[in-house]
């Protein structure tokens, strides 16, 4: 009898394939079954698609392993985080309470909710949980540093003050400690006072420049907020023109403020015979400030109402605003203006220390200082361009630097000009 050698191997091979097949499964189940009674492997996943960026996927996965483990408070607390990282400050608050109502002693769930004060601005109740925290923690210094930042953002520098040298003390290579000290030398320099030149330069023609030069004294008052009182002066072809401004900035409640402005030209050649200006800034969640407002210029031949406003957003290091301004005129062969402007600034450190870019069309009110009225054109700009640099020389002087470019219609007079502009700042 012959022997069937043949079926024997597949009988093996269907045996061996089922064996891996088998194991394939139990392996799986394995897995699965492992990741449902130890659920950091699930929460090393949440935590990946957090740092990712992915805050979405990373709360559902914090969900999963909170519905079979309640008490997984590190779920709660990243899930919080993914919540205050997005600016959903409440959401990420709600949380944390929760979690420090059932476990009042997990300093995670009291350090995420510190930062979320803090980033929302809401130093009274930071201050209050940094408090908690020092109380087991009292030599922490980036405990300590958070509590001087919120004091001297409460406007408590005295306070503030006396920790960052407490902090000194313990470590004398905080640096972060050193420049919020001199933050706030800085801020106790109350006083300025300023000198600017900005030019137009014609170079693609033969028009002479035009020249704008300004000098301004300004003070942070406690009631009014900062007041600023200017001199303008300014040069176009054979004329020249004078104007006196004057500025505050008072603040209405905490995240409301104002802008105020005044000013009168005794010639009127240049600047309008008389302006005036006022905005409403408002702070909202997540860094982000709107405005809105006006600015009425009075020409001897005309009248300007300019309605405007602007939509704001702090981002880390950077800046960006939009604002349109909607231009009126009370001459009834002026057409009605519209222009648009982006605001971008980096800063590197410090409020004082920034690269700036600002690109848009049209008109506007409060950089075009020397567009008289006599042949003031509503829609005459396409586009332009300027980029401005400030730098602090010392802890009292700055400087500021700006080059730019303007390109007008073909029926423009002047022709389009390059724009250079200097200035320095010193504080007292």
């Amino acid at each position: 009898m012959k022997y069937n050698w043949s079926f024997e191997h597949n009988i093996r091979l269907k045996k061996i394939s089922l064996y891996w097949v088998l194991t394939v499964l139990l392996l799986s189940y394995t897995t699965a079954v492992s990741a449902q009674i130890n659920p950091d492997i699930r929460f090393n996943r949440a935590r990946e698609l957090a740092q990712n960026g992915l805050y979405e996927q990373a709360r559902q996965v914090c969900n999963e392993i909170l519905n079979s483990h309640p008490d997984f408070h590190d779920a709660s607390i990243l899930k919080a985080r993914t919540y205050s990282w997005e600016g959903s400050y409440n959401e990420a608050r709600d949380i944390l309470r929760e979690v420090r109502r059932v476990a009042p002693r997990n300093r995670d769930a009291l350090f995420a909710l510190i930062d979320v004060e803090m980033w929302s601005e809401n130093y009274s109740d930071a201050l209050r949980y940094i408090d908690i925290a020092l109380a087991d923690l009292p030599n922490n210094t980036h405990l300590l540093y958070r509590k001087a930042l919120a004091l001297k953002e409460t406007d408590d520098e005295t306070a503030a003050l006396l920790i960052l040298n407490q902090i000194l003390e313990l470590d004398p290579s905080y640096r972060e400690a050193n420049d919020l000290i001199r933050a706030i030398e800085r801020r106790k320099l109350i006083n300025h006072i300023g000198l600017g030149y900005r030019g137009y330069y014609f170079l693609e023609s033969d028009n002479d420049p035009w020249h704008f030069y300004y000098a301004e004294l300004g003070r942070k008052t406690q009631f009014i907020g900062p007041l600023i009182g200017r001199v303008n002066y300014a040069e176009r072809y054979e004329l020249n023109s004078l104007q006196i401004e004057f500025d505050a900035y008072p603040t209405v409640r905490p995240g409301t403020y104002l802008y105020l402005n005044i000013g009168y030209s005794p010639d009127g050649r240049l600047f309008p015979v008389s302006r005036f200006g006022f905005e409403l800034f408002q702070s909202l969640p997540a860094s982000w400030e709107f405005s809105g407002g006006f600015r009425l210029l009075n020409f001897n031949n005309k009248d300007l109402l300019i309605l405007t406003g602007s939509i704001s957003k702090y981002y880390r290091q950077y800046y960006f605003s939009f604002r349109p301004y909607y231009s009126f005129s009370s001459d009834g062969n002026d057409p009605n203006g519209q222009s648009y402007f982006l605001t971008t600034k980096r800063f590197f450190g410090s409020s004082d220390h920034y690269l700036s870019l600002i690109i848009g069309r049209g008109y506007s009110a409060d950089l075009d200082k020397i567009m008289g009225g006599q042949i003031y054109d509503l829609g005459g700009t396409i586009f332009e361009a300027m980029l401005l640099y400030q730098m602090k020389l010392s802890n009292r002087l700055f400087l500021r630097l700006g080059a730019g470019y303007k390109f007008y219609d073909e029926d423009a007079l002047w022709g389009n000009p390059f724009v250079g502009e200097g200035g320095l700042i010193f504080r007292f």
